[in-house]
């Protein structure tokens, strides 16, 4: 099996490069459309994580709840984005530094300085077939030229692309918070999902929705309410995340979503 590069390798040709690890093997190959076919949702990390005494970054593994695995992450910011990803049903399947751009021979960006290679952040594949390509950066420490090439590659492939900065502040507080029941022991028997989807048509508050399926299910209240954390962090139900949640927050059923 392919191990993770220590170092990206130069591209000396005058077209770019895509490396990945994908199926044991290292492919590395030519952005075309055949790429769209490949799961990169499953590829590993195309090169090691590093670290080292006083480095600044926090850097760690994030458990998800739509793969059910660990997915490496460098920074807080990149954690926010597997944290906010993992709520997004769209998403169902995720890899971290899933592949390398080795951009062509003499490439430049806008004040002329070299461009040797880029290694995105993360792969979404999306619930319609869709893949994403993912930059996480700080809205002040954006690549405009590098995100610039990087964007067209995806047009060419067949890709999105998508450079993450962060949640609001009250987002980003609701969904760290909610993503602790994300986890399988929190998650409802199909028949307690089935009474709290009833409970919360049309959409009520959070306790009302929960008394009403505590006493329906005949299942204990605080257990339920676990369970309705759960479904809203997976997207079951839904509740307006840019406002406090409490237990008067309104929430309703999301019928279509399965997870």
């Amino acid at each position: 099996m392919s191990r993770a590069l220590r170092s990206l390798p130069r591209n000396v040709t005058d077209t770019v490069r895509v490396q990945a690890r994908l199926g044991g093997e290292l492919l590395n190959v030519e952005p075309t459309r055949a790429l769209t076919a490949e799961p990169f949702e499953d590829a590993l990390p195309i090169r090691e994580f590093f670290a080292w005494p006083g480095k600044r970054n926090y850097e760690g593994l994030w458990w998800s709840s739509t793969t059910k695995r660990h997915t490496g992450f460098e920074s807080l910011l990149e954690r926010q984005y597997l944290l906010n990803a993992d709520h997004d049903s769209e998403v169902v399947g995720i890899s971290s530094q899933p592949l390398a751009l080795l951009w062509a021979n003499g490439s430049k960006d806008a004040d002329g300085r070299t461009l040797r290679d880029h290694a995105p952040d993360f792969f979404v594949r999306l619930s319609n077939g869709d893949g994403r390509l993912v930059d996480v950066r700080r809205p002040d420490k954006t690549e405009a030229h590098q995100f610039a090439l990087t964007r067209a590659l995806c047009d060419e492939i067949g890709w999105q692309y998508e450079v993450f900065t962060g949640l609001d502040g009250q987002e980003a507080h609701a969904l760290t918070w909610l993503g602790g029941y994300r986890i399988d022991r929190y998650a409802p028997s199909p028949d307690v999902a089935r009474h709290l989807i009833e409970a919360f048509i049309p959409a009520t508050s959070l306790k009302a929705g929960v008394a009403r399926a505590a006493r329906s299910s005949g299942v204990q209240k605080d257990l339920v309410q676990a369970n309705a954390l759960n479904m809203l962090f997976t997207g079951r139900l839904s509740v307006d995340l840019r406002q406090p949640l409490t237990m008067d927050s309104e929430v309703g059923a999301v019928v279509a979503v399965a997870r």
